[in-house]
């Protein structure tokens, strides 16, 4: 299946704050990236993979994305609770001219995610998380960092047993 093509990557990280009126501001070089690279000024938000997480995709991945992914050509139980679950927890969000995205109230309900943030570039993805758990998650991963280089070396997933692995 062929990936999407996204003419920007998503790096750094950066602190914000989720205001009363539930807007964050995208980081500059993300807003001056998307628009350098005519993807435009829409994102999907969806409840992120990780618990207090949340992910902004920009709209023509995104949408790129669930086109390759053609669920309806297979008929499993998990397939619908995926379909139901993910697209149902999905938003449709545009910054203003500000470069604020007013995040919906169910998203921040369903990841719980606070308003001490940080906006991190997650290569195809911006991943909006609580500040505490970015801090911890980053402090777990140092350890298996040499590890994660190695598949961004190699192409190939590490094994408990490849070197700098630890084991």
């Amino acid at each position: 299946m062929d990936q999407p093509s996204l003419m920007v990557i998503f790096t750094d990280v950066y602190e914000r704050t989720i205001d009363d009126k539930k807007r964050f501001q995208v980081p500059a070089p993300h807003r001056n990236a998307l628009l350098a690279g005519n993807e435009g000024s829409v994102f999907y938000i969806v409840v992120g993979e990780r618990p207090n997480t949340l992910s902004l995709y920009p709209e023509k991945f995104f949408e790129s994305k669930v086109e390759s992914l053609r669920t309806d050509e297979i008929r499993d139980r998990e397939v619908l609770d995926f379909e139901q679950s993910y697209f149902s927890s999905a938003s449709r969000v545009e910054m203003d001219k500000q470069g604020r995205i007013v995040i919906p109230e169910r998203q921040l309900r369903l990841s719980g995610l606070g308003s001490e943030i940080y906006a991190a570039g997650a290569s195809y993805r911006i991943d909006l998380w609580k500040r505490d758990d970015y801090d911890q998650f980053m402090e777990e991963v140092a350890a298996k960092r040499a590890n994660l280089h190695g598949f961004l070396r190699t192409g190939r997933r590490p094994t408990e047993s490849s070197p700098g692995s630890g084991a």
